[in-house]
């Protein structure tokens, strides 16, 4: 039996989606500090959260997203970025063959440890990230 290399892109592109979505439903499944979406965002950036002795670091995912286009707040215990990300041009003139890239808007609310209070530190943007530094008091 001989493999022909297009049938195997696609099984491995399958295999890649199926991988995309175990790792969603495991988000969802295991929660951790988040919230769900607010009923009028259609996704929720990725983000990932680094303790120190002086601060968490919050880092979402946000490529392709203007400042303008986002908001930042604090707001009963948690830290709630949303926005929306524009499609690109080009998708009023092709033909959608790929949807992996949500566009839309979106709005991540991560709920903050209660034992520890909080205040807005430094807020950056780094190469698609949005870097926001929280201060322990």
């Amino acid at each position: 039996m001989t493999w022909d290399p297009w049938m195997w892109r696609q099984a491995s592109d399958l295999l890649e989606q199926a991988e995309r979505i175990q790792r969603s439903f495991l988000q969802a499944a295991l929660g951790g500090l988040q919230t769900p979406v607010s009923q009028k965002a259609r996704w929720s950036p990725a983000v990932n959260l680094v303790e120190t002795d002086d601060d968490l670091w919050v880092i979402f995912a946000l490529a392709g997203v203007a400042t303008d286009q986002m908001e930042l707040r604090l707001e009963d215990g948690a830290l709630i970025v949303s926005g929306h990300r524009p499609l690109p041009a080009c998708f009023t003139d092709g033909e959608l063959k790929i949807l992996e890239i949500p566009c839309g808007r979106f709005e991540r609310r991560l709920q903050l440890p209660r034992d520890i209070s909080l205040s807005l530190g430094e807020v950056r943007r780094h190469e698609g990230l949005l870097v926001i530094q929280l201060r322990k008091r």
